[in-house]
């Protein structure tokens, strides 16, 4: 196996020691040229803190959201109904089940959005929404 070992580094002479000093101020000079050129710039303030989350408008949140997802899942079973033919003795009941579980998820949205526009978040939203005319 092979072993470097490094040996110490030679002591300057007068030549070099002279080279690497021009070379040092040339790095210098083209520095003070670039940070003329491009100012530094100004410090930015940092953000603040974003606000806690209320746990009450995050549960108001899911449950309009997992209502919303219900009453769309309701409604697409009900729609797909709406193409099969069969004749059977269950045809209308399950045509009415699917319809009486769209009314019920439709309800549920209902007090789930009720509940979501007297929280907090409901009355921000709003007040986004007053920002914005409708046309």
């Amino acid at each position: 196996m092979l072993s470097l070992v490094l040996a110490p580094a030679a002591p300057a002479t007068g030549a070099a020691v002279g080279q690497a000093a021009i070379k040092m101020a040339a790095l210098q000079a083209t520095l003070a040229r670039l940070a003329a050129k491009y100012p530094p710039r100004p410090q930015v303030a940092p953000a603040p803190a974003p606000a806690p989350i209320d746990p009450a408008t995050t549960t108001a949140r899911h449950a309009l959201a997992r209502a919303h997802s219900a009453m769309f899942d309701a409604r697409a079973a009900k729609y797909a109904l709406r193409d099969d033919y069969r004749s059977g003795p269950g045809r209308f009941a399950q045509l009415r089940a699917a319809i009486i579980r769209y009314q019920q998820a439709r309800a549920a949205y209902a007090a789930a959005a009720t509940a979501f526009h007297a929280s907090p978040a409901g009355a921000a939203l709003q007040a986004a929404r007053a920002k914005y005319p409708r046309f």
